[in-house]
């Protein structure tokens, strides 16, 4: 019997063995005809004037976000878009924003630019890209400012992961040693090897993963619904040592942005949105809500409240019926449906 399973064990790892082999050889081959490669990281590419953005021209019906595959394009600005419009140099409306305003795992027409785009005659354009905040929102719209693109109204996705992220990204500009931004563990280190040298086992692997989390854990499992420690926990938690002085950051920020659009005459607004956490564990008329509300009383041209909507509807359903209808599953980010509910208070209100 113990022979029966040393053998058994032998014929596992032998064949483990020669698995990643041969997904070390031709993995990436294999991937790329069975349209799984990680096209993530042929996209977002490294900017030297604002951190990071979306390749040129480039068209794909491959982009992930979890284990949902989407069609995704760029224009010749590196702009998300809906593939069909053609160049120019001039808009009427330009949005920037983060992983929210670039509509992560939805193609363009289903985010809430694009269904915005679709019912205005109005040319629209989308300078979003994942993990952006105010830090950047400036330096991007300040470049393609200084490069003669011309628009007369900016609206600003101001995410509630802005607010972290513009503290990280200013620690990181003041050479702080310890920015935990800066601090790669094991894991992160492992997923990178993955991706780049064993891309069906990786590709495997988070398909493992996803179907775990979807099937056999709770809220709690999940970092982005964690009570205490997801992106949107700083608005209704007790306000930590930091609170101010991140609060001050980007502020800032926003008064930069601001700054720069109203001495060039375009029109500046700020639209704002909940997290799954939000409808989950906040308040309408939160901290979030109320210091954005509060910056755009003097400067915005207009202020979206693409964030009480939801609690309006949590007051005739339940925390849980809104959360499940609006948001992608176990995710931090509005699906589908909430885009609508977004795009609808831009067409309300513009």
């Amino acid at each position: 019997m113990i022979k029966k399973l040393n053998d058994l064990i032998l014929i596992f790892l032998i064949s483990l063995i020669l698995f990643l082999f041969l997904d070390f050889v031709f993995g990436k081959s294999v991937s790329r005809l069975l349209k799984i490669e990680n096209v993530e990281e042929i996209y977002r590419v490294k900017n030297t004037n604002y951190s990071y953005t979306f390749k040129e021209n480039f068209k794909t019906d491959s982009a992930v976000w979890g284990k949902k595959y989407y069609k995704f394009c760029s224009n010749n600005l590196g702009f998300k878009f809906n593939c069909i419009d053609k160049i120019q140099n001039n808009y009427e409306i330009v949005f920037i924003g983060d992983s929210m305003t670039e509509g992560i795992g939805l193609p363009y027409e289903k985010t809430f630019v694009g269904k915005f785009h679709n019912k205005v005659n109005l040319s629209v354009a989308n300078m979003a890209v994942s993990s952006y905040s105010p830090n950047i929102y400036f330096k991007k719209i300040k470049y393609f400012i200084d490069n003669n693109l011309k628009f007369d109204h900016l609206i600003a996705g101001v995410d509630l992961t802005d607010f972290q992220d513009d503290w990280k990204r200013n620690n990181i500009e003041k050479k702080i040693k310890n920015d935990i931004s800066k601090k790669i563990n094991f894991k992160d280190n492992l997923k990178v090897f993955l991706r780049k040298n064993l891309s069906i086992s990786y590709f495997i692997l988070k398909q493992i993963n996803w179907y775990y989390k979807l099937n056999f854990t709770k809220y709690a499992d999940h970092k982005h619904l964690d009570y205490y420690s997801n992106g949107a926990s700083w608005s209704y938690l007790p306000k930590g040592k930091n609170f101010y002085d991140k609060k001050k950051i980007i502020l800032k920020n926003l008064d930069n942005l601001y700054d720069l659009t109203n001495d060039r005459g375009i029109k500046f607004s700020i639209i704002i949105f909940p997290h799954q956490a939000s409808v989950l564990y906040d308040k309408r008329n939160s901290t979030y809500y109320s210091i954005f509300k509060n910056f755009c009383i003097q400067k915005c041209y207009r202020f979206f409240d693409g964030y009480n909507i939801f609690f309006d509807m949590i007051d005739k359903t339940s925390r849980k019926e809104v959360s499940e209808r609006y948001f992608i599953k176990y995710d931090s980010h509005l699906n589908e449906n909430g885009h609508h509910v977004i795009s609808k208070i831009l067409l309300n209100n513009l």
